[in-house]
């Protein structure tokens, strides 16, 4: 660790002791700025506004925007870390819940929000590979093993592509049309496009908005 590395630590370590409610706005202002304004335009100055802090308060908890985003999306990372309900069926109906879940559907908003600077900044970058995509795809890619290892899926099955596809088709969705990919749209990925690369046959899904759906 470099000298001035060392004395930014020591700065944000010295006086009182945190106060948990202000880590708690900030990452909440962070959140809503991000999908509001998008990552090029978020400041720690713009922040701290929106949180009622002032801007040192900021600082000493995270050293740059790119740290305080890291860990405003991480607050947001679904709670399911394992898929295993001892069946493929139910294993399914378990991800789709968990990708459809308001923190799933707040994290799409605020991962499409940081998309045009990944190639930019490299901190970023690997935070989002290696907290968000890498790991929501190795649960899906544990999920499919087991059910490889219950005999419930064909050994010619891609395991590996088959994971990639809710994740990557929920988020594309976002990115390219702005529409939301709520339940309605995760049923149709699985129905039309995940189970018949799983070899099993494709399941009707609902013609239901998305906008219906969440009045449901």
């Amino acid at each position: 660790m470099s000298t001035t590395d060392a004395a930014g630590t020591e700065e944000r370590h010295r006086g009182r002791p945190r106060d948990p409610s202000r880590d708690e706005a900030i990452i909440d202002a962070a959140i809503d700025l991000l999908v509001r304004d998008g990552y090029d335009r978020l400041s720690m100055e713009s922040v701290a506004t929106a949180a009622g802090v002032g801007k040192a308060t900021v600082y000493r908890r995270w050293g740059s925007k790119a740290e305080l985003v890291i860990d405003a999306m991480a607050t947001l990372k679904p709670a399911i870390d394992t898929i295993d309900t001892g069946s493929l069926d139910g294993d399914i109906e378990l991800m789709i819940a968990a990708s459809c879940s308001p923190h799933s559907q707040r994290l799409l908003q605020v991962m499409v929000s940081v998309c045009s600077a990944l190639p930019r900044e490299p901190e970023l970058l690997e935070a989002f590979k290696t907290r968000f995509t890498e790991p929501r795809i190795a649960r899906i890619t544990d999920m499919l093993t087991r059910a490889r290892s219950r005999g419930e899926l064909g050994p010619d099955v891609d395991v590996a592509m088959a994971a990639s596809l809710v994740p990557s088709l929920m988020l594309q969705r976002v990115i390219m049309t702005g529409q939301p990919a709520g339940r309605v749209y995760a049923e149709q990925v699985v129905g039309s496009v995940l189970l018949p690369v799983l070899g099993r046959a494709a399941r009707p899904t609902s013609s239901t908005t998305d906008t219906e759906k969440a009045h449901d």
